[in-house]
């Protein structure tokens, strides 16, 4: 039986002008989960993440944390959604993701940006033209790339992942076999460092054996996060 973990990105810049770039705290993050699966005993085949810089610096962190000297497998097919395309399509008035967050900040009602996302989310959900990338789209790079990877590990193989929390969001769901409302129901389970455990065998398939997994973050409570 293989394994994968699946680890999301340490804490970006989240009100930064540029928000793909770990904080202090993300790198911190990324250190800490790394030594966690070192401390579970995780010797991975391979290591891989997304091309996207929040990734690669997570996954920097992570490999010294653990201790290992792995070369890290990048593949864009591991990049998050396209956040600021799917606000755009829904509320052209903002521009990016992080245009339409400091305005709902700057009026003190950071509140109304999330109620804007998960408008913007079901829009992308349900439409299926209009954007660079649909929901089936993403959804099918998601199977694709997770596919191409189980396929190339060997029965007792072992990877780690670094990835977003939308590509997290959309393997657990093909997994436990729902859409985008079983997306939606699990949205949010993905805190930063985040581990989901995942098992393949050849009888089974793809097993779902944890979500969002945060024991390196609870023995330090400052380093806590979800953006």
């Amino acid at each position: 039986m293989s394994r994968i973990y699946v680890v999301r990105h340490g804490e970006a810049s989240w009100h930064a002008e540029d928000y793909d770039q770990l904080t202090d705290k993300g790198h911190a993050q990324a250190r800490a989960v790394g030594a966690e699966l070192a401390a579970r005993g995780i010797r991975p085949d391979v290591v891989v993440s997304g091309t996207l810089r929040r990734h690669r610096e997570t996954a920097a962190g992570l490999l010294e944390g653990a201790g290992w000297d792995h070369a890290v497998a990048e593949d864009d097919r591991w990049n998050e959604l396209d956040a600021d395309d799917i606000v755009r399509a829904h509320a052209p008035e903002h521009a990016t993701m992080t245009a339409a967050l400091a305005h709902f900040a700057g009026r003190g009602a950071a509140g109304d940006f999330d109620a804007l996302f998960g408008e913007a989310m079901v829009r992308w959900f349900e439409t299926g033209s209009g954007y660079l990338e649909s929901y089936r789209e993403f959804t099918q790079r998601v199977e694709d790339v997770l596919g191409a990877l189980v396929s190339g590990l060997a029965p007792l193989g072992q990877a780690v992942v670094v990835t977003s929390g939308g590509v997290g969001n959309s393997i657990a769901s093909q997994v436990l076999g729902g859409g985008a409302e079983t997306w939606m129901r699990i949205f949010g389970t993905f805190p930063n460092t985040g581990i989901m455990r995942l098992s393949h065998s050849g009888e089974r398939g793809l097993r779902l054996l944890s979500l969002g997994e945060i024991s390196h973050l609870e023995q330090r409570p400052e380093l806590l996060s979800e953006r």
